[in-house]
């Protein structure tokens, strides 16, 4: 009896070590926190896409779903990366923060993703990119604008569009260089985004000598414009900025225009692709605005992009809501190819080290935050159409 009990406990001492070293090759190769599909080379490579697909800003939202899935299908037909397909997992956030976060960890505890890309709101951008950072997962901001995005010590983060003080810089140099107005009103909607605008605006066009008039600020929401821009008509500038989005920036102008107020209209990246001509109507014609991408411009990729999407889609891609976003996928393919891996700190270091590649956006230099040094567009609304008249070398 007791030689038998001395075989068993041998027996099951062999059975135990052999199942710990079987365990230990068979865990996720560079495995840290169960995150990303690296360890499983005939699996999908996921990207996770955060962003609104239903309510009221569901329109932006679907573009950047469209432009991702169509950067992955280019890839998979071309037949993946490493021996492997690429996957979307579009989340809807229903532009609601804790929605973001919840949907954000999912893609990253349970769908184990690659790689990031989100989202329509840059307060909702940084929580999220706080979960993914924690994986090292590569994460990109193809929409969010907001200065602070890239200032939050994120490692995996990596924004492909210029960020609000450069579209703001870049519209007071071509004013300064292009046009003649001396004395600018801005009216501004009361948020940090349009008290950011006014605040760095005012500086630099005071900088280049000359004067702004008016600082008019109204709440989000608002339908009557009247004691504004009755108080800006006394101030009689040569322009009006309109620091706001299109819902409220098309009133603004239908009513400037009912007042006899005939100035010059400028405005920023709220006033992209259609939907300014089909609020404003005539009263947005010939208004200036900052544009991140112009479907119509002579770049060999660009214009690749456009018809790709048109033939996908049934129509023109005329914001950079598409355009960033299949940019963002593309970064993240090309950085797994140079990298040999998906490993997330592999990729990064790739993403960190990318000298000026092309992309439909521009061309994309990351600096030590993971901005990307990248020019935006000044475009005209001329006849119902956008038109870039302006882009800075």
């Amino acid at each position: 009896m007791k030689r038998f009990n001395k075989y068993f406990a041998l027996l099951f001492s062999f059975i135990l070590t052999a199942a710990i070293l079987l365990t230990g090759c068979g865990a996720p190769q560079g495995a840290s926190g169960g995150s990303g599909s690296s360890g499983n080379s005939s699996g999908p490579i996921k990207i996770g896409l955060v962003t609104q697909l239903s309510g009221g800003g569901a329109l932006y939202g679907k573009l950047m779903q469209q432009g991702a899935q169509l950067a992955v299908d280019q890839a998979n037909e071309d037949g993946g990366v490493l021996g492997r397909k690429i996957k979307l997992l579009a989340q809807d956030d229903q532009a609601n923060p804790s929605e973001s976060v919840k949907v954000t960890q999912r893609l990253v505890s349970e769908d184990n993703i690659d790689a990031w890309i989100g989202t329509l709101k840059s307060s909702d951008t940084i929580t999220d990119i706080g979960i993914t950072s924690k994986e090292n997962i590569p994460s990109f901001v193809p929409v969010g604008v907001a200065d602070n995005v890239t200032k939050q010590g994120f490692d995996n983060a990596f924004r492909n569009v210029a960020n609000n003080t450069m579209q703001i810089t870049e519209m007071v140099n071509y004013i300064l260089k292009e046009q003649p107005t001396k004395k600018m009103a801005i009216i501004a909607e009361n948020t940090d985004y349009g008290r950011g605008i006014v605040d760095t605006f005012s500086k630099l066009f005071t900088k280049g000598g000359r004067t702004v008039t008016n600082k008019e600020y109204y709440n989000v929401g608002t339908k009557d414009f009247n004691d504004q821009l009755t108080k800006i008509k006394a101030k009689n500038p040569d322009g009006i900025l309109i620091a706001g989005l299109v819902a409220e920036g098309s009133l603004i102008a239908k009513q400037a225009k009912s007042l006899g107020l005939d100035q010059q209209l400028y405005s920023f990246g709220g006033f992209m692709g259609k939907q300014p001509m089909e609020l404003g109507g005539q009263a947005v014609n010939g208004l200036i605005h900052t544009d991140y991408f112009v479907p119509t411009a002579k770049d060999e990729l660009t214009q690749k992009f456009v018809k790709d999407f048109k033939d996908k889609y049934g129509k023109i891609p005329d914001s950079y809501y598409s355009a960033a976003t299949y940019d963002a996928v593309n970064l993240y393919i090309n950085a797994v190819k140079k990298a040999k891996s998906t490993d997330p700190k592999k990729v990064n270091e790739e993403l960190r080290n990318l000298k000026n590649e092309h992309t439909v956006m521009g061309d994309i230099t990351f600096d030590k935050e993971g901005q990307a040094a990248t020019k935006v567009w000044i475009s005209q609304i001329k006849d119902g159409k956008q038109v870039g008249i302006y882009h800075a070398k």
